[in-house]
């Protein structure tokens, strides 16, 4: 199963649901939508969470065969996910990792600093990283990947992949869908 969390404006419906579609069609495809600007971010993890929780139950948790990606907001889902399952195979599409940096104003900025905050402990513990994968574009007009992405990834993380050109709603063009493609597994 693949896990789709979308963006601050998107819903479960957007383009990277409908390539996992045309694209990886050996994997269940699981995408919510959700209204960040009323729901709460612990609320979103809650419900996220219980979707991982069901599928490792029916693997005997192992989370083999069970992906998430994100993008943007919903990558900072994502990585709260891959921080509470270590060895979920995670994907963040440029992530806003700091959500109360560029959606002050339009999301509650105090409730994803205390969600990060209770996650504090995880980051710390995290051993290995080898599941986690970061798709950025380095001409985000949303997000300065420098200053906001970067420093929030752990130290000397290899698995970075910089689209020359890429803007914030990343075309899912050859470059990207390669990678995904290495990612999900191709049986097409």
């Amino acid at each position: 199963m693949i896990i789709n969390i979308h963006g601050f404006t998107g819903s479960g419906n957007n383009s990277k649901y409908r390539w996992l579609q045309d694209n990886i069609q050996d994997h269940e495809i699981y995408s919510p939508t959700f209204d960040y600007s009323s729901q709460s971010p612990q609320g979103i993890l809650d419900r996220l969470s219980e979707k991982v929780a069901c599928c490792s139950q029916t693997k005997s948790d192992d989370l083999t065969g069970l992906y998430v990606l994100g993008s943007s907001l919903g990558a900072f889902f994502a990585r709260c996910l891959n921080l509470l399952y270590p060895k979920l195979t995670t994907v963040l599409i440029n992530p806003a990792l700091a959500p109360f940096l560029p959606l002050r104003g339009y999301i509650d900025c105090r409730a994803y600093l205390a969600l990060l905050a209770n996650l504090a402990y995880a980051d710390d513990n995290l051993g290995d990283e080898s599941r986690l994968y970061v798709i950025m574009g380095d001409a985000d007009e949303v997000i300065n990947h420098e200053k906001m992405t970067r420093p929030l990834l752990p130290p000397n993380f290899k698995r970075i992949y910089v689209i020359r050109g890429g803007v914030h709603r990343l075309d899912l063009g050859h470059e990207v869908s390669g990678i995904l493609k290495s990612i999900f597994g191709n049986k097409t």
